[in-house]
């Protein structure tokens, strides 16, 4: 667990006192451990239960080499109730990463907004994109999905902060397929 403090500088709301507003934020940083890619399968990556939660950052990194040829990446969420059904549709969170031969060391970072996932151009070295914001996960489940049977291995990394008193997330150490 994490915790940032920041002193804003920014002005108050007017009718207020003072020129800056202190803020505390809980980054929970959660690892899932280095897995197989799914093959053509929706395989739940985090769990969200009891609320919202605000997604800071979502990242892959590879642990073994990726296939050669084929293997077109997407991670996925959808809104679950209390009993695990399924509420709503279907949201892409990053699509059409191709992961074809990519090395150890390749870095993915998951935007959020539904575009490209960012491929980092050298084993190891991270980018996050222009567009990277918070974005807001309902309870539910975020997945990854890949659209050929290939060899390669990834471990992920998410960083968040409940919303809802009582919202958490969970990995899925062990892979699952996605309840819908």
């Amino acid at each position: 667990m994490a915790f940032l403090i920041k002193n804003s500088n920014q002005g108050r709301v007017a009718g207020s006192l003072g020129t800056g507003q202190a803020t505390i934020q809980q980054w929970i940083h959660l690892k899932r451990a280095a897995q197989t890619l799914p093959a053509t399968t929706n395989e739940v990556l985090f769990q969200v239960f009891g609320g919202r939660v605000l997604v800071h950052l979502l990242l892959a990194e590879v642990t073994t080499v990726i296939a050669a040829t084929d293997p077109i990446s997407t991670v996925e969420a959808v809104r679950l109730n209390d009993s695990k059904a399924l509420v709503g549709t279907l949201a892409v969170i990053g699509t059409t990463l191709d992961m074809s031969s990519d090395e150890v060391g390749t870095i993915y970072t998951v935007e959020g907004d539904g575009t490209a996932i960012v491929s980092a151009q050298l084993a190891g070295f991270g980018q996050i994109g222009a567009a990277q914001n918070p974005w807001i996960m309902p309870q539910g489940e975020i997945y990854h999905k890949t659209t050929a049977t290939k060899t390669g291995a990834l471990k992920w990394d998410l960083w968040y902060q409940p919303l809802d008193e009582g919202a958490y997330v969970e990995t899925v150490q062990t892979a699952r397929v996605h309840v819908t």
